[in-house]
């Protein structure tokens, strides 16, 4: 694949490592360094962590994605690399997420703060502390620590010693001949003012009569607004006429920036804005800046600075005296040339490496394409007394590499396909519990969650999914072929077992390729009627099928309900026995030890939008005074905030089931098992939208039988006497369920994968 790292000894001057789905100014910043690197002759990787602050499916950014096209850095997956310097993008990410880098082996780490520690909320987003503490550990080195500019050092500066913090600021840096706009002085009737930023509420001001005095209402300006006012739309109660507002990315910045007489930024005061890419756009672009005093530290002459209510003076001060206006411009592009041109990064990079190794030409060729589709960002951390292999992997064990000692046990090889949630992963995991003291348990999934397995102690890799990659479909087989095979020669497993609803065609050549193992079909089942029926016909390329049971299974309408499989009763990661009483699950979610709970969970937030159905629902419990809580993915797609219900980020979260009166939940596999085997009062609220998976006739099941209820349209009328039933009566009706429970099928699956490797008794020679 073009712009990946096939090389398990590729060197490079710099890797950059980061979350690459940022959609703003981290990802854009990152992209104008990798530019200034490659021109300067500096050999760039980059790699990729999903990190904590982005909870929904989303592409790398664009430019990060032409970045890798064009060859101006290379993607590095799965292979070990080396560098010279290690720069890290955004501590939270590396705070959460460092163990998902591939083996690195560097001489230098600079962590980029690009933000504070915590927003203005108080929710902690990082500690300088642990993050120092991670990368010491991971690489042996203590990291300099770089703010992005004044404000951030001041925050950091607590906790880092002084001799590990950068002298100069790591601050953002830009083209300014490809931003500038040659603009002649304001010509029109009124003042054209404009703002450009994310619509988040802590980029706007807070209060209605600053938002009046920056963003004049009345019409005495032209103002526009690209990037959406949502938060100035609930300030003011309606969009005032005289506003022209557009969505964010609905126009190039460059080309909104061109129509500008003055930009100007103003922010919620209790926020630190730690640099303001927008504002270095606008700057470099030539448009005169209005910013808060506070900026001067950062952007010295290359804006202006005004209290609110000094605004509208200095706007029309510099509007109606064109010799000053343009003055100004003049000034504030020799400023910000000076300041944050690509000049001034690769200074810095020559301070901390020297020249670089090669000439602009040599940059590598030809790039790739990254991932078009992040994880769930509700890969969570199980609990710290989540079970933990013995022999555990370090850090720089997720390339699958297996213990060169003669093996005591039979190695499995568990392989999921890339669903919507963590399902498939989720099954293996618990067959790789099951496992764990009889067998070795390998990873090797195109889930983008498959870090979490890592907290469990197992091996993993990640491989990509051609619509990750955004590839084409026979490309791709070719790489999934490469790195299949090239996983059965490392591991060389006894058996290999593929969870997913869609065997990939690459699976025959692998098999072929490296003989010898034994190859099974976890395939559950509740599919869509007549859907799907072309696959059956793959179960000839397993040696077994395995069809993980559903307690809905009577319901079963799908082709594989009658098809051949070996059945087994319904898999969950936890036991009943494994979770925690009410009073621990409420302590360990940091949950009110008293009062009625209700937790809503529905979805991760990837098939469909849930925002209308979690604020009826919520609005159902308030008014039976019952508290909410709401699992983080559906917090971060929709309009709720952390203020308003408890917020619960927790995985496996059945451990932590007994904290709640009842449960609100989609009907998919795993979370309708784990339900009805945990005895959790339940309405199901099946999601109509999946591809393959059957959820209304699971829904449908457990309230025919008694034991849950099911709500399809979702309204506060329609779902409150139905949670009032479950307030009263569910734990009689949950009890019937649990009096049906076959038992957890994953502890059957697990003696029938180690039948097949013929290891049940006795040892195994290498």
């Amino acid at each position: 694949m073009r712009g990946t790292t096939d090389n398990p000894n590729s060197d490079f001057d710099i890797i950059i490592a980061s979350d690459f789905r940022f959609p703003g100014g981290t990802s854009h910043s990152i992209a104008e360094e990798v530019e200034a690197q490659r021109v300067a002759g500096y050999r760039t990787g980059l790699a990729h962590m999903n990190g904590p602050l982005i909870h929904t499916l989303r592409p790398f950014n664009p430019l990060i994605r032409a970045q890798i096209e064009d060859g101006a850095a290379r993607l590095i997956i799965g292979h070990s690399a080396r560098a010279r310097l290690l720069v890290i993008r955004h501590p939270a990410t590396a705070q959460e997420a460092l163990d998902q880098l591939p083996p690195l082996k560097v001489e230098q780490v600079v962590v980029v703060a690009n933000a504070g520690p915590q927003n203005i909320d108080g929710r902690v987003h990082y500690d300088p502390v642990v993050v120092t503490e991670g990368i010491r550990e991971r690489f042996g080195i203590d990291p300099i620590w770089a703010p992005i500019g004044p404000l951030v050092r001041s925050e950091i500066t607590p906790a880092i010693e002084a001799e590990h913090l950068l002298e100069r600021d790591w601050v953002n840096i830009i083209d300014v001949e490809e931003w500038f706009t040659p603009r002649p002085a304001p010509t029109g009737d009124r003042p054209v003012v404009g703002r450009h930023s994310r619509p988040s509420a802590q980029k706007w001001p807070a209060s209605a009569r600053v938002l009046r005095q920056v963003y004049p209402t009345d019409g005495s300006w032209d103002v526009r607004i690209l990037g959406g006012a949502g938060p100035a739309e609930d300030l003011l109660g309606t969009l005032p006429p005289a506003w022209q507002v557009l969505p964010f990315g609905a126009m190039p910045p460059k080309e909104f920036l061109a129509g500008l007489d003055f930009f100007v930024y103003f922010h919620d005061a209790r926020w630190v804005e730690a640099f303001g890419r927008t504002i270095l756009e606008a700057v470099a672009s030539g448009v005169p800046a209005v910013l808060p005093p506070h900026f001067k530290e950062l952007f010295g002459s290359a804006a202006l600075y005004a209290e609110p209510h000094q605004v509208r003076a200095l706007v029309n001060e510099y509007w109606t005296n064109p010799d000053r206006y343009q003055a100004h411009v003049a000034q504030a592009r020799e400023s910000v040339d000076a300041r944050f041109g690509h000049h001034a990064h690769r200074a810095r990079l020559s301070a901390l490496l020297g020249p670089a190794t090669g000439a602009a030409s040599d940059a590598p060729p030809g790039g790739g394409p990254p991932p078009a589709e992040s994880p769930p960002s509700d890969s969570p951390s199980p609990p710290a007394d989540s079970p933990k292999r013995p022999d555990a992997a370090a850090p720089d064990s997720r390339i699958l590499r297996p213990s060169q000692q003669p093996r005591q046990r039979p190695r499995i090889l568990l392989c999921s396909s890339n669903g919507a949630g963590m399902g498939h992963l989720t099954r293996l995991l618990a067959y790789a519990r099951q496992l764990d003291h009889e067998a070795e348990p390998y990873f090797l999934s195109l889930s983008q969650a498959v870090p979490v397995v890592a907290q469990f102690g197992y091996p993993y890799e990640y491989l990509p999914s051609a619509g990750a990659l955004d590839m084409p479909t026979g490309v791709w087989q070719e790489m999934f072929v490469d790195r299949l095979v090239d996983a059965l020669t490392r591991i060389r497993p006894e058996v290999v077992v593929f969870d997913g609803t869609w065997p990939y065609h690459g699976i025959p050549r692998a098999r072929a390729a490296r003989p010898g193992s034994q190859w099974v079909w976890s395939r559950r089942g509740m599919w869509r009627p007549g859907a799907n029926v072309d696959q059956l016909q793959k179960s000839a390329w397993f040696d077994l099928v395995i069809e993980p049971g559903d307690f809905a299974r009577e319901y079963d309408r799908g082709v594989t309900a009658a098809a051949a499989a070996t059945r087994i009763p319904p898999v969950t990661l936890l036991d009943r026995e494994e979770a925690n009483d009410r009073a621990a699950a409420r302590a360990d979610l940091r949950l009110p030890p008293q009062g009625p709970l209700a937790l809503v969970s529905l979805g991760a937030g990837n098939i469909n939008d849930p925002t209308h159905d979690i604020g009826a629902i919520t609005m159902a419990l308030r008014n039976l005074d019952v508290d909410v809580c709401v699992t983080l993915p559906e917090i971060a797609s929709s309009s709720h905030s952390s203020g308003d219900v408890h917020i619960v980020h927790e995985f496996p979260l059945a451990k932590q089931y007994a904290a709640f009166d009842l449960v609100v939940s989609a009907s998919g596999y795993n979370s309708f098992q784990e339900l009805l085997r945990m005895g959790v009062p339940s309405l199901f609220v099946p999601n109509p939208q999946t591809a393959l998976d059957e959820q209304a006739r699971r829904a449908q099941f457990a309230s025919d039988k008694g034991w849950a209820h099911m709500l399809t349209e979702v309204t506060v009328e329609a779902a409150e006497p139905l949670l009032l039933d479950l307030l009263e009566q569910g734990r009689e009706m949950a009890a019937q369920a649990i009096a049906a429970d076959p038992g957890n099928g994953a502890h059957e699956a697990a003696r029938i994968i180690l039948d097949l490797a013929g290891a049940r008794s006795g040892r195994l020679s290498a």
